[in-house]
């Protein structure tokens, strides 16, 4: 008896031990992080990533997908997440699309918590850790949708009950009551394995959300003052659901790797308790969807919000927005968040703007930046600038089109629908903001100025500011009332140079034909280019001369 107690004691210390090097590991790693201002993470696939986005049903007024696809926002989201568990990183990509027009600083004072509270925050990271990733859980289907529970349970409980009551009978009649055991452990283990398949993604998927609902206990024992709130509102949303986590544990029988494992695992598949467990926490769910619901947000906040303090700290330099009444969007020391070594910008622009400048002079990373930055200030009130300001609106741009071989869209027709949108968008007197790069680049000339003239006459016209980018340096005279900016280049010793700094006015520079030069194209190709451009530039006529090979 003695030798069973000491191995018993031995076991526990062996447990307790091994719990401590695991947690002094994780602390390890979170104090490495933030003090390396590195993340340890792993890659998630982007449409695992974006399930509680699509699952959301309030999409109307957010970033869309063409604006989100122009300012590869993909790569901005990959940048910010630092998140520890797939609820966060669900959350706070659905967070980056989810534009506010009012309380944009709604989280600042959780951000701010989380940069200064340094033991609590490893506290809450710790828990996260344990909760950790995994792809493909769609854990908050279970509120957005109406989730499909098992038919006919009475069914598999009635087979689950046979195996028991036959040992019963047993007692009676012996061969009998071996029969029905034989009979029953057979029909359930064809009953298992026929019917397993359709049951074992949805045990994977409530399989991690139990492991919210176990996050969310670990988190209401987290004793501090400042996180008590969350405390409160976690424990409100777990009681109700909490039993969920026992019927997980029956479904976790035999998945180990202990010596009983293999018996445990015969257990589920005699008894039928997958099917059994499976059909009341989807019940217990479905009854309780706005208690889950909640919990589910609450992680997904708090994973989120330490992110944005991450990067913060990350970066360093950056200001938090503030918010006007007026058609304006003042910066100072602007930068793209993507760009190593940016360039910065200032400017303090109106309703219309629109920017002129020659090839790769910079014109569209000032307005990618920009917008990207609009986004960010709207969704986790964090700018990449020394100071911004702004009036609230919906972020929209149309730069980087692409024609559609499946839907038979030419390269004009998608870049009218992406301009229709604007248009629609302004039309409904929602406030926005909208970028335009390079309008109407798909078409000839003579259309592609009157058109883009008349388009940015209807917008003057209507409510929400917008920027244009053009090398059309016709619609610097045609525009009526777009403030002119414009970015310039210098030609020293043969090559073009760029400071990537906007300027006031229209632009009055040009460099495609020196950068073929550079590229080495004929001689006689660009002194003929340069001789057809001085030439309509002062006549107004093309005159291109015939010559013999």
């Amino acid at each position: 008896m003695l030798i069973y107690i000491i191995g018993a004691v031995a076991l526990f210390i062996i447990i307790v031990f091994a719990e401590f090097l695991k947690k002094r590991r994780i602390n390890r790693i979170i104090e490495e992080e933030w003090q390396g201002k590195k993340k340890f993470s792993l890659d998630e696939p982007m449409d695992s990533v974006s399930a509680y986005w699509k699952n959301n049903c309030n999409q109307q007024n957010g970033v869309d997908l063409i604006t989100w696809r122009d300012l590869s926002m993909d790569d901005v989201y990959q940048k910010i997440n630092y998140t520890q568990t797939s609820v966060g990183s669900e959350y706070l990509y659905n967070q980056l699309h989810n534009i506010h027009l009012t309380n944009q600083d709604r989280d600042e004072s959780f951000y701010e918590l989380m940069h200064k509270n340094k033991v609590l925050r490893t506290r809450l990271l710790y828990n996260l850790k344990i909760l950790g990733k995994r792809n493909h859980t769609n854990s908050s289907s279970f509120f957005n949708n109406d989730y499909k529970n098992i038919k006919n349970i009475w069914l598999y409980i009635l087979f689950g009950i046979l195996p028991i009551a036959s040992v019963g009978i047993i007692f009676y009649s012996l061969k009998l009551g071996i029969l029905i055991l034989i009979s029953s452990i057979c029909l359930n283990i064809i009953t298992y394995y026929k019917e397993n398949r359709n049951l074992d993604i949805s045990l994977y998927e409530i399989s991690y959300l139990s492991s919210v609902i176990r996050t969310g206990k670990r988190l209401t024992k987290i004793k501090d003052d400042s996180f008590k709130p969350y405390v409160i509102e976690i424990n409100k949303s777990v009681q109700p659901i909490k039993k969920i986590l026992f019927l997980e544990r029956i479904i976790s029988l035999g998945k180990g790797t202990g010596d009983f494992e293999g018996l445990f695992e015969y257990i589920r598949i005699i008894f039928l308790l997958d099917f059994i467990s499976y059909f009341y926490m989807i019940r217990m769910i479905q009854k309780h969807r706005d208690r889950y619901e909640k919990l589910w947000k609450t992680i997904g906040k708090i994973d989120s919000g330490i992110a944005v303090a991450f990067y913060r700290h990350y970066i360093d330099d950056y200001c938090t927005p503030a918010f006007l009444n007026s058609e304006e969007l003042i910066f100072n020391e602007m930068y793209h968040p993507l760009i190593k070594n940016p360039v910065k910008n200032s400017s303090h622009l109106n309703k219309l703007t629109l920017i002129t400048g020659s090839n790769a002079s910079g014109k569209s990373t000032y307005m990618k930046a920009a917008a990207i930055n609009a986004i960010l200030a709207q969704t986790i009130h964090t700018v990449h600038a020394s100071s911004w300001s702004m009036k609230p609106a919906y972020v929209l741009s149309s730069m980087a089109i692409q024609d559609n071989v499946i839907d038979g869209d030419s390269y004009f027709k998608a870049e009218i629908k992406s301009l229709k949108r604007i248009i629609q968008t302004a039309d409904s007197g929602v406030p926005c903001l909208s970028f335009i790069d390079e309008i109407l680049r798909g078409t000839n000339t003579v259309e592609r100025i009157a058109a883009s003239a008349s388009i940015m006459e209807w917008l003057r016209k209507h409510q929400g500011m917008t920027m244009v980018a053009s090398h059309d340096i016709e619609l610097t005279k045609m525009a009526v009332g777009f403030t002119n900016y414009h970015f310039h280049e210098s030609v020293q010793e043969d090559s073009v140079y760029f400071d990537y700094k906007i300027h006031s006015g229209p632009s009055t520079t040009k460099n495609a034909i020196k950068l073929l030069e550079q590229m080495e194209y004929p001689t006689s190709v660009t002194e003929l280019a340069y001789s057809l451009a001085d030439r309509f530039e002062e006549k107004g006529e093309w005159n291109v001369p015939v010559t013999s090979k």
